[in-house]
């Protein structure tokens, strides 16, 4: 049976978070999905790709884990059966590996989930599908994270979010966390986004890379948006 293979950076969050989506929208809910957590920051990925170009990232997953004697995730992998590939890892700007030649290779090169993979990227972190002072924020448009504010985010959505528990995220809640996300995105880009398709013409994981890169150096920010 085809199946679909969630490499995140972390696997807790993530996981909650993604099967939170799928259990509400996916038509192909019924696919088993498997998540495992690659353990690095998506810099500390590419450093591993560059090293053997012809590896793909299923493999070279498979084969970290059975370094590791992790048979949990190495028997997972190796059973293979992967229609889609879907890769979620955050911007880490404030990392000392942050290199944006490294990151814009990996969007293009991730940019079909049933080829090498597809991509997406939290800005600053995870964290951001949280950044709601309350629902819905009038003013989640204009919330950017500095790099000393990106070290200490975790502890400043905790403070401040409306969104304690994946317990909080009703559909409702779940509804306004994508259409304030699509909006800013909608707000930073002038793209108009008011149906399904407008947002497939209009949206792409390169464009918000570049928009959220000119907005770093030229600001020393970055809007917070989570994956789309």
């Amino acid at each position: 049976m085809d199946k679909i293979l969630f490499i995140c950076e972390g696997a807790k969050t993530e996981k909650h978070f993604c099967n939170l989506i799928i259990d509400k929208y996916f038509i192909q809910k019924q696919k088993p999905k498997e998540f495992v957590a690659f353990g690095t920051n998506i810099y500390g990925l590419y450093d591993e790709m560059s090293k053997d170009e012809g590896l793909d990232i299923v493999e070279l997953i498979k084969e970290k884990a059975k370094a590791k004697r992790d048979m949990y995730n190495y028997s997972k992998l190796a059973a293979g059966g992967f229609s889609e590939i879907y890769l979620i890892f955050d911007f880490d700007f404030q990392a000392p590996q942050y290199d944006y030649e490294k990151i814009s290779n990996m969007i293009d090169f991730f940019d079909n989930e049933t080829e090498h993979g597809k991509l997406y990227i939290n800005y600053p972190m995870m964290e951001s599908f949280k950044h709601f002072k309350e629902l819905p924020d009038p003013n989640f448009n204009s919330y950017k994270v500095d790099k000393k504010g990106c070290l200490k985010y975790k502890k400043l959505i905790g403070d401040i979010s409306q969104i304690v528990h994946f317990s909080d995220i009703t559909e409702d809640v779940l509804k306004i966390i994508i259409k304030q996300n699509l909006d800013k995105y909608s707000y930073i880009t002038e793209k108009e986004l008011n149906s399904y398709t407008s947002y497939l013409e209009n949206f792409s994981q390169r464009m918000l890379l570049d928009i959220q890169v000119s907005n770093l150096n030229k600001e020393g920010q970055v809007l917070n948006t989570t994956l789309f």
